[in-house]
């Protein structure tokens, strides 16, 4: 049933499922980025600063086998000498120390950027059970991780290999050297298969990382059904928009047929179209249309208007175009002013007549 379930997971993640996971801290990452990030930084600053370190190194220890005790040795002397040493020594390899941290954070941040989250700190007993400890090692990713760090230490010996094959003559000859010349070919040989190490670890850091972001992206599919639940919760559940909808028509039909009282003059077409029309000179600049409709509403709107003993005019070519291009509320445009206002004197001018 469970892979049946995954087997239906089809679709992309949606953008929602992928905040929901980055607030629970789930981001693509690999281990192997910052690695790779640490020992190429490093590497750079020990060649810019490395030589000054080893004067700084080689320097504190001449002070201290040169050094000549006093007779009497208190506490604080040694404290003293304890802070000296350790401070110069801490100035000078600084900058490699700031370099593994910032690196690393670089490391982290081109992954995924920032993410606080305090759902990885809880403490759920799940990950005391040993059988989900060993479901983790023998997962896919638990397999992947193991082939990919024997490939790793495989081709790390490999090179250590070939660049100490390269030197081999070199290591007879060293027995003549003195200490200073026996660290600098110690150091070069080093520096050369760390180097190369740390190229070998961007490649694999770059290959990982595409991996963990397929894998992520796998574990994060979603099926439609879910997709549809997701929208659901976002947008609304369709049915209950629609009825929402029909319910604010209704309401807004209603205030419509109330607001026909209101009118001066309805407008027909004569029985597809009914536009109901108000004009009050001291407070309006124009005509407003205070209802309209067409068909059912049409009939409504002229029986209202019957009931309030409001002029119904029939203008057929006046009807639709007030239909068509005025909504509820507004004015009517300029280019209608005249018809409509020959049709409101009509009107006045019958009233007036009937009041005399």
């Amino acid at each position: 049933m469970a892979d049946s379930s995954r087997d239906n997971k089809t679709e992309k993640p949606t953008k929602r499922r992928l905040e929901k996971a980055r607030k629970k801290g789930q981001v693509a990452r690999s281990r192997e980025v910052p690695s790779a990030a640490v020992l190429f930084g490093s590497l750079v600053v020990l060649f810019f600063f490395g030589q000054r370190v080893v004067y700084t190194l080689q320097h504190e220890i001449r002070y201290l086998l040169d050094f000549r005790l006093p007779s009497e040795i208190d506490v604080e002397l040694v404290w003293e000498i304890f802070i000296g040493t350790g401070i110069r020594t801490g100035m000078v390899l600084f900058p490699i120390l700031l370099s593994i941290v910032v690196f690393s954070i670089v490391g982290n941040l081109l992954q995924g950027g920032l993410v606080f989250s305090g759902e990885s700190l809880k403490f759920k007993f799940e990950k005391l059970n040993p059988k989900n400890g060993l479901k983790r090692v023998f997962s896919k990713n638990g397999i992947v991780q193991l082939i990919k760090s024997i490939l790793v230490v495989s081709v790390v010996a490999y090179i250590s290999y070939q660049v100490i094959s390269d030197h081999i003559a070199l290591f007879p000859r060293m027995i003549l050297m003195d200490v200073g010349k026996i660290l600098y070919w110690i150091g070069s040989i080093s520096f050369s298969i760390f180097i190369r190490v740390a190229v070998l670890l961007i490649v694999v850091a770059m290959a990982d990382y595409a991996f963990q972001k397929y894998r992520f992206a796998e574990q994060l599919k979603m099926s439609k059904q879910e997709i549809k639940d997701e929208w659901k919760e976002t947008e609304g559940d369709p049915i209950t928009k629609g009825r929402i909808r029909r319910i604010q028509r209704q309401m807004a039909r209603r205030r419509m047929m109330a607001d026909v009282a209101e009118a001066d003059v309805v407008i027909t077409n004569p029985t597809h179209y009914a536009v109901a029309l108000s004009y009050k000179m001291d407070s309006m600049d124009a005509p407003r249309v205070m209802a309209k409709g067409v068909g059912f509403l049409a009939l409504k709107i002229r029986e209202l208007a019957q009931e309030h003993d409001i002029p119904v005019v029939e203008n057929k070519p006046l009807a639709q175009t007030l239909y068509k291009s005025v909504e509820i509320g507004q004015y009517i445009p300029g280019n209608l002013y005249k018809a409509v206002a020959e049709i409101l004197a009509y009107i006045y001018k019958a009233k007036s007549s009937v009041y005399r």
